[in-house]
């Protein structure tokens, strides 16, 4: 991708995202992590993105349509899930965080720059702008790529059952793209992302999630 994503981000405290290709295990991982944090006595929010929020949800239905495969502009798709984290932040993401709640997303911002600034081409100036007037300071301090191959990504999926949604749905080479744009921003962003083997068993890669978030909440 032409240039670089947002140089200087403007982290909140206690919010933290999990990112990957489908199949990486996001959602076990969340599920694990919630659950260990609050028996720990933490208060967590949890939410997926595109969605959490009713607007956002609906425009999640819009963006994973397969019926908009080949229609959907990739300028459209930059705008409308901007649109959906935007309304996010504002309904649940902030009252979250002013309350001192942790927040743990399934995918935010870095989701955009990895599919569409990396993977549509769309480039480094554009996300870049829009990230900005969208997030604000409502940026994960950390946030933590769950790295798969594409191909063991396919074979997972594949267990799944189900038609693809509309990026399901795209070539193997838009998602090996995906990955790339990912690795670059743990390379270029080590201060606030990090990459951890989604190849390994659940119980080992919870071990290394776990350490990490624990490390941002002393």
């Amino acid at each position: 991708m032409p240039g670089s994503p947002i140089k200087k981000l403007k982290t909140a405290k206690k919010f933290f995202s999990l990112e990957g290709i489908d199949g990486s295990g996001k959602s076990t991982q969340i599920d694990l992590l919630v659950s260990a944090l609050e028996s720990e006595g933490y208060k967590v929010v949890r939410l997926r993105e595109p969605g959490g929020a009713k607007i956002s949800e609906r425009i999640r239905e819009l963006l994973l349509d397969p019926a908009f495969k080949g229609v959907m502009a990739d300028d459209t798709e930059l705008l409308l899930y901007n649109a959906a984290r935007a309304q996010v932040i504002h309904e649940i993401i902030q009252p979250a965080l002013d309350a001192g709640n942790i927040v743990i997303a399934d995918r935010f911002a870095w989701s955009t720059f990895a599919y569409q600034g990396y993977a549509r081409g769309l480039g480094a100036d554009k996300v870049q702008r829009l990230t900005e007037l969208t997030c604000g300071a409502c940026f994960p301090e950390l946030t933590i790529v769950l790295d798969l191959t594409v191909e063991a990504s396919r074979a997972r999926m594949a267990t799944r059952g189900g038609a693809p949604d509309r990026l399901e749905s795209e070539k193997l080479d838009f998602f090996e793209r995906v990955r790339e744009g990912y690795l670059a921003a743990a390379r270029d962003y080590s201060d606030v992302v990090t990459v951890v083997d989604a190849a390994r068993t659940p119980d080992e890669v919870q071990c290394d999630v776990l350490s990490l978030i624990h490390a941002k909440l002393i």
